[in-house]
């Protein structure tokens, strides 16, 4: 028996050593379980358990805000992460112990999370701003974690993809990240069926467990050491160390026409990312969801931004300008908030569905056009550089942006006692910021200086594309 396992074993091992090509993608996809065990775990944590915090338990959502915003704030620790990890590879040396660091530190946060539905609920056993302060603790280390874990992981992509298949590369595994919250949200949501705070706790613990096992599957054995302790295939003419936050900074205010641009992005992504905290607790005050109900939205408007990722990317390929995806993102975005902002009653529902829908095409028409008009306006030595800079700026945007909602939305309902108000003010408030940087897209005249359109995956390895999407 033994020896007839070991015979197909190497049979099959010589028939995939015939066929390099489909190895390489075989070994691609290895790769992508990391993007998808990411996502995974994102849909609970930003579709759920925002949504039990701030309905069931009455927390307010300016606090789970602050809590589900605070790995955003985290992000411009990834160009010192990243400058150090450039700079142990360009050695020779491992990047996997960074890697191995931020998987812990992510799997902690992911699995002690759900445990602020007993610290915020206690029902008195501790003072709420302690309780508050532990779970800060415990989204931090998270927020810390995702960061390390998904900066090196990019890092090592690139070490380990050839130049000429970067791009396509980086696209499948950005792609396998929106998949795995699509799976995530439709799973989560019928595990949820009887919902308790019991169960919540086990399914996220589970989807904690099942990104540390994708992990490992995904990176076991991909970074590997000669005989002389040096990584193997490492050429240290290929290695370029990125530049600190700092540098980057100061390269950006030397270029006018990117600087406004970054305005530009910042505005609309503040705008987009209002309603990240609000969309579930939104379905379960005001249209009476259920908790299956609103966790199956995640994977709504998942399917909603793949399409439009793909239909963006092939507009770009036929020679469409990014500020034409710019500008359509903006305008769906905009009607979106508005029509969601008009569903205020259960009979009104499938407007709600469009109304995500839409913000779910706008934001992916948006995202790739970003994407290709920063690659569109610098030089492709400085692409990955801006890029970073771009990620970094996008999801400091995102955080404010759910900051801001989560207060809005309280000080509104605090002051009418209206509870509908409160979410409608703030979707209201997101169209017209759509609408005010889509304004200064033409007041800036961004488009002029326009040159080549290059492919907008081109530069990914630097792109904090989990914080982007999510």
């Amino acid at each position: 028996m033994a020896i007839g396992r070991m015979k197909v074993i190497g049979q099959a091992q010589s028939w995939l050593e015939e066929r390099p090509e489909l190895t390489h993608w075989m070994n691609v996809l290895r790769l992508g379980l990391f993007q998808f065990g990411m996502g995974l775990s994102l849909a609970p944590l930003t579709g759920t358990l925002n949504r039990v915090l701030i309905d069931e338990l009455n927390i307010p959502a300016v606090a789970v805000g602050l809590l589900l915003a605070l790995h955003f704030f985290v992000s411009p620790a990834r160009a010192v992460i990243g400058f150090h990890s450039d700079q142990s590879r360009a050695q020779g040396k491992w990047r996997t112990p960074y890697l191995v660091l931020g998987a812990m530190l992510t799997y902690g946060g992911l699995a002690t999370a759900p445990f602020s539905l007993i610290l915020l609920g206690g029902n008195g056993v501790l003072p709420f701003w302690m309780a508050f302060l532990l779970c800060a603790l415990i989204f931090l280390a998270y927020g810390i974690g995702v960061n390390i874990v998904e900066t090196i992981y990019l890092a090592l992509v690139s070490d380990i993809t050839p130049p000429r298949e970067r791009g396509r590369v980086l696209a499948i595994l950005w792609t396998m990240l929106v998949l795995g919250t699509i799976v995530s949200s439709i799973i989560v949501g019928q595990l949820l069926i009887d919902y308790s705070h019991m169960r919540l706790i086990q399914v996220m613990q589970g989807s904690a467990m099942a990104f540390v096992a994708l992990t490992f599957a995904s990176m076991l054995g991909q970074e590997r050491l000669k005989a002389n302790g040096e990584v193997l295939d490492f050429n240290p003419e290929a290695i370029v160390v990125r530049e600190t936050l700092g540098g980057s900074i100061r390269k950006l205010i030397g270029q006018p026409v990117l600087r406004n641009l970054f305005v530009v992005l910042f505005l609309a992504t503040l705008a987009f990312g209002t309603h990240d905290v609000l969309l579930e607790p939104y379905g379960g005050q005001v249209l009476a969801m259920s908790v299956t109900a609103t966790t199956r939205l995640t994977a709504f408007w998942g399917v909603a931004m793949l399409l439009a990722i793909g239909g963006a990317g092939m507009l770009l390929w036929r020679g469409r300008s990014p500020l034409l995806l710019i500008g359509l993102g903006i305008v769906a975005g905009a009607l979106g908030f508005l029509s969601i902002s008009l569903a205020t009653d259960q009979a009104l529902l499938p407007q709600f569905y469009v109304g995500i829908w839409l913000i779910g095409m706008g934001r992916g028409l948006f995202i790739v056009g970003s994407l290709a008009l920063i690659m569109a306006l610098v030089d492709g030595h400085h692409a990955g550089l801006f890029l970073g800079l771009w990620g970094v700026v996008q999801a400091l945007a995102q955080g404010f942006g759910v900051i801001g909602g989560g207060l809005a939305r309280d000080l509104v309902q605090h002051s009418s006692g209206n509870v509908a108000l409160g979410y409608t003010i703030v979707y209201q408030t997101a169209a017209v910021l759509l609408l005010a940087a889509l304004a200064l897209v033409f007041a800036l005249r961004l488009g002029q200086r326009l040159k080549s359109i290059r492919s907008p995956w081109a530069g990914l390895g630097q792109v904090n594309a989990d914080q982007i999407i999510f």
